[in-house]
């Protein structure tokens, strides 16, 4: 915050930049022991990773393309607030 010269209170604009992480799927890999055993040419991950507050939001992301969570590593996810 800064003073203005009359004494009122300016503050900075917000900046969307300084709040943006990215977050991959190997970052939460603690949180997905559960999702190992499942074959996901048949089960679509991102549905699985909704029910735990995360979506994938890489764009190259398709369903059922690879058969391990593992494969899925590098692609960009968000939370669901």
């Amino acid at each position: 915050m800064y003073l203005h010269k009359k004494g009122n209170i300016l503050k900075k604009a917000f900046n969307t930049d300084n709040f943006f992480t990215t977050i991959k799927i190997k970052d939460i890999k603690s949180k997905l022991e559960h999702l190992k055993e499942i074959d996901f040419t048949s089960v679509s991950l991102n549905e699985e990773l909704t029910k735990i507050n995360y979506e994938i939001t890489s764009p190259e992301y398709i369903n059922f393309m690879y058969k391990t969570v593992e494969e899925y590593f590098e692609f960009e996810i968000d939370t669901i607030v």
